[in-house]
């Protein structure tokens, strides 16, 4: 058989746009080297915020936004297909750094969001400073969840799932790919082909491609359990956030490492997110350290996403990037790329993530 779309990567991206092509009717076989949605999107917060939008690339921000605006339908309509709940939640924010709390009182008025100064916090033991502020209509969701959910809608619209499946060869002929040779000398051929690799992206494309400039960031984070209730609120300080969840399980991440590929936890890093986590809530002592894993996010050199057709291929493209975005700029992303395949108009301009775009802005500096 031969499919309209290859996904090569079946992470959120990648499960997302396989997702959103199969409803607009084209047939579709993802593939990933292992399980799916088995790296950095299962260990992902899911804190569906950009951290710092003000000084966060334009573009990257704009596809924030409009994901954001997505999510309450796309998490009702996978509920429906599957039956899984994938926990969207308004939780709100609270922002403990001086520095990053005085920014956000600038960035919400401007773009007018809401913002309370004065935080009445129900719980006498939380150790957060008088400068902090909450943004109360800030949203979760539980990426577990969601992947399950979305893994099962494939199936229902009856997408090719291909997991543990290494590629061995890409067939290019004339700038124009013709089909994928997997390890075990199978041959899949498709009209088109996407990438949607993650941190991996650019190992995928090396062989055909040199300018996908993607490089993997190690995120570390834990995962505690409570026998009761102790915050509602997500907390952010610095690059540390605390995340709770709805059956008393707290996330705490994450850290931000340049290691290559080394996709392994670290004692030092556990510490860190313990001893930061008992300082904003001293009763986390009392917790159970559940899991403590790591991922490798994708790191764009420009900080937003390449999406689009991949240069001077006629049916190459690629959907990566996100870094700690993955999981809030899914949707869009998944919608962007999927209106320019059909040829439909979008929310903005994919020409703003594509490698073309990126290759004029370095000539012209």
């Amino acid at each position: 058989m031969k499919y309209d779309y290859i996904v090569i990567g079946g992470g959120i991206i990648g499960m997302t746009t396989a997702r959103e092509i199969a409803n607009r009717g084209a047939s579709v076989a993802i593939l990933d080297r292992q399980s799916f949605g088995n790296e950095a999107s299962r260990v992902a917060g899911g804190i569906l915020s950009p951290m710092r939008p003000w000084i966060e690339n334009k573009d990257s921000i704009a596809l924030s936004e409009k994901s954001k605006t997505l999510y309450t339908n796309f998490i009702h309509e996978l509920k429906n297909e599957t039956g899984i709940d994938s926990q969207l939640i308004r939780s709100g924010l609270i922002i403990t750094n001086k520095a990053h709390s005085q920014e956000t009182k600038i960035w919400a008025k401007k773009n007018k969001i809401e913002l309370i100064e004065k935080i009445n916090i129900h719980y006498p033991k939380l150790n957060i400073p008088n400068h902090s502020i909450l943004l109360p209509e800030i949203f979760q969701v539980r990426p577990t969840l969601l992947l399950n959910a979305l893994y099962k809608s494939l199936q229902n619209l009856q997408v090719k799932l291909l997991e543990n499946s290494i590629i061995s060869h890409i067939q290019i002929d004339k700038n124009e790919f013709k089909y994928i040779t997997l390890s075990n000398h199978k041959k899949i051929y498709s009209n088109n082909l996407i990438i949607t690799a993650g941190a991996w992206s650019k190992l995928v494309l090396k062989s055909i491609n040199n300018e996908v400039n993607i490089k993997p960031i190690r995120g570390q984070i834990i995962n505690l359990r409570s026998n009761k209730s102790i915050i509602d609120k997500i907390i952010l300080d610095g690059a540390y956030y605390l995340i709770p969840r709805h059956d008393n399980n707290i996330l705490i991440g994450s850290t931000m490492e340049d290691v290559g590929f080394i996709n392994k936890t670290t004692d030092l890093a556990k510490d860190q997110l313990l001893q930061w986590g008992y300082s904003i809530i001293p009763q986390l002592i009392e917790t159970k350290l559940v899991s403590h894993s790591a991922g490798l996010r994708p790191a764009a050199s420009d900080g937003k996403p390449l999406i689009g057709l991949v240069t001077n291929f006629k049916n190459i493209y690629i959907n990566s990037g996100h870094f700690r975005k993955g999981i809030l700029q899914a949707p869009a992303s998944a919608k962007l790329l999927a209106d320019h395949l059909f040829g439909e108009p979008s929310f903005m301009d994919i020409h703003n993530f594509s490698l073309e775009y990126r290759n004029n802005t370095k000539k012209i500096a």
